[in-house]
């Protein structure tokens, strides 16, 4: 049940600003009010219902990860609710409260349940935003994780089906728009107001801006799944670092992509990155081999390899490990923190004007963290979860 009404009281992190000591007024599962500390008396303390005091701790807006396929020995692929679940709770421990489920290049019938089970679960699990189709139309030199077996050209009619079938919950798509047809099917999916993402991809500059025009807006796994830069070759790394009008995600797990290089990205695209996990059915687990679209990784080390080519297979972040990473790498502030992992998340898919951040009349999803960001409370449309 939700509470009707009740205050939150701590350090609260809005888009621009952290209010000392502040708080949240929550009713029926939205803020109306975001307060600092010296505009709440106590009288309105003791008639407007229960006071959750987190004195000391961190309010964040809860965590949106776009690009998540699984965690804890489950995988969106597999078509379980049961699994969707676990994985829905697992991330509510970690502070995520909305994700995009998102896909694995297989076979046709495979997707199609996939999308099926997270259609029949998403009455359940309100954290389900929608879908994320990581392909299958990408570069077989680029394939990074993804399975060779079944990368296919771009095909419009497939798409239609997977977006009927999906019943509105698809709602991105990665591409390499290199590919034949692809810039087609990048300007279909924008008039479906599809977010289109540009990945796994051999795309040259030009191609790149090309698929901008068309209406693609985001590149996926920035420096993963894309030949690198090369100073007389402008290619789909140069357009996602040069480029003001394009948003990048990046996965800030130290391993696919290096704190020299991370740093990199950030004078580019402070204002344009965002934070998401990849993560994968490993983690959250003890180190072993697991099934992986069809083929086998295996995790070593907390790092996860593909047996057949040795390339990463996804990684075993979690959102909140990535915010600290940031944090105790370059002191960002908290405020921008925020934005990379929840408000520009929202704002690509157009849904900021309810999610994203502490704002009134926002829904009340919430994360209290402490200073190394462990999760100390999650609230979700005003439910307490932790």
């Amino acid at each position: 049940m939700k509470n009707r009404l009740f205050i939150i009281r701590g350090n609260v992190v809005t888009p621009y600003q952290v209010l000392q000591k502040g708080f949240l007024l929550v009713e029926e599962g939205f803020i109306k009010e975001v307060a600092p500390a010296t505009s709440i008396s106590l009288h309105l303390l003791n008639e407007n219902g229960p006071v959750f005091d987190f004195d000391n701790f961190y309010l964040f807006p809860g965590l949106i990860d776009l690009h998540i396929h699984g965690a804890v020995g489950e995988d969106f692929m597999d078509g379980s609710p049961e699994g969707i679940e676990r994985i829905t709770t697992f991330l509510l421990q970690h502070g995520v409260t909305r994700f995009l489920a998102t896909t694995l290049t297989e076979s046709k019938e495979r997707t199609e349940r996939a999308i099926e089970a997270m259609v029949s679960c998403k009455k359940l699990f309100p954290s389900i935003l929608g879908i994320h189709l990581e392909g299958p139309y990408l570069s077989p030199e680029r394939r990074g994780a993804q399975n060779a077996s079944f990368l296919r050209k771009p095909d419009l009619n497939e798409i239609k089906e997977f977006i009927a079938l999906g019943e509105g919950l698809i709602k991105r798509v990665t591409i390499a728009p290199e590919l034949d047809n692809a810039l087609d099917i990048v300007e279909y999916l924008t008039s479906q107001d599809i977010l289109v993402s540009l990945g796994h991809s051999t795309a040259d500059y030009r191609i790149s801006f090309q698929a901008f025009l068309k209406g693609a807006r985001l590149v996926t796994h920035l420096f993963n799944g894309m030949d690198p830069l090369h100073h007389r070759s402008p290619n789909l790394l140069a357009f996602a670092l040069g480029f003001e009008g394009i948003c990048v995600e990046m996965i800030a797990d130290l391993i696919h992509v290096s704190p020299e290089i991370m740093k990199i990205a950030l004078l580019c695209k402070r204002n344009r990155l965002i934070l998401i996990s990849d993560a994968i059915r490993a983690t959250g687990l003890q180190d072993g081999m697991y099934e992986m679209g069809g083929e086998m990784m295996e995790m070593k080390d907390g790092i996860a390899r593909m047996v057949s080519t040795g390339s990463l297979a996804g990684s075993t972040l979690t959102l909140d490990q990535a915010l600290y990473n940031l944090k105790q790498l370059f002191d960002l502030p908290l405020p921008e923190l925020a934005r990379m992992a929840s408000l520009l998340p929202a704002k690509l898919l157009k849904i900021d004007d309810r999610l994203g951040s502490l704002e009134k009349n926002k829904i009340a999803d919430i994360v209290v963290f402490d200073e190394n960001f462990r999760v100390q409370g999650v609230f979700q449309e005003g439910r307490k979860i932790l």
